[in-house]
């Protein structure tokens, strides 16, 4: 098993996606984007690049060749020599490995996400595909952007009252407190879920669509 965080450096991608963009939805030259995927691919030494077409839902897609572009919001495999890549530019990056039964998974929490607990969802159609064991379950939240910075108006802090922080009046989430405090409570160690301290509105080693606005999208990888 392999896994990664993506950066925006290293790429062919030009301004304002400047330059591991991955993301093909974002307008920038396809032949860059693609370029950047082939970088990314042979990087890993893998034969295949697995992406979603992502759609802020909770749908998740088993993956049994590596051809396939689902629309989903999460994967999961067992499939050696393949690599499951989830994209963001804000939205929390979560990987998932179970080393028993050599399965990994990918899931894409942002606000809409995590209120679905596509995060949960994700490790729990993992036991019950594989056989993976929550208590054995590890996983990666990869940067994203964190309480600092993630300001809503009042209307989205519905569902994540225990995860707000309010500051001078205004509104503030904290997606991974969210996801974090759901994931032990249905029994994964604490030890074995690693949360990135990192906020990619404040650092500029990441996309961000929040800081931005036109932006490209960088990933959390892995593989078998």
């Amino acid at each position: 098993m392999q896994h990664l965080f993506t950066t925006r450096f290293e790429g062919v991608s030009e301004a304002p996606y400047e330059s591991f963009n991955l993301g093909l939805h974002v307008n920038d030259d396809a032949l860059h984007v693609n370029q950047n995927r082939a970088i990314l691919k042979a990087k890993l030494g893998v034969s295949k690049l697995v992406f979603m077409n992502q759609v802020h839902g909770d749908k998740i897609v088993q993956i049994q060749t590596g051809d396939e572009l689902p629309e989903c919001d999460a994967m999961i495999t067992n499939q050696p020599d393949i690599a499951l890549v989830v994209m963001v530019a804000d939205c929390i990056p979560i990987l998932y490995y179970d080393k028993r039964h050599y399965a990994i998974g990918v899931a894409h929490a942002g606000r809409a996400g995590t209120r679905l607990h596509v995060g949960q969802k994700t490790a729990q159609k993992m036991a019950e595909t594989f056989g993976s064991r929550l208590d054995e379950l590890s996983i990666w939240m990869g940067p994203s952007i964190r309480s600092c910075c993630y300001e809503v108006g009042v209307e989205a802090t519905k569902g994540f009252e225990l995860s707000l922080h309010i500051k001078e009046g205004k509104y503030f989430l904290d997606l991974q407190k969210a996801n974090f405090e759901a994931f032990l409570a249905m029994g994964l160690k604490r030890e074995n879920v690693n949360v990135s301290e990192v906020c990619t509105c404040c650092d500029k080693t990441y996309f961000s669509y929040r800081r931005d606005h036109v932006t490209g999208r960088f990933a959390g990888v892995i593989g078998l």
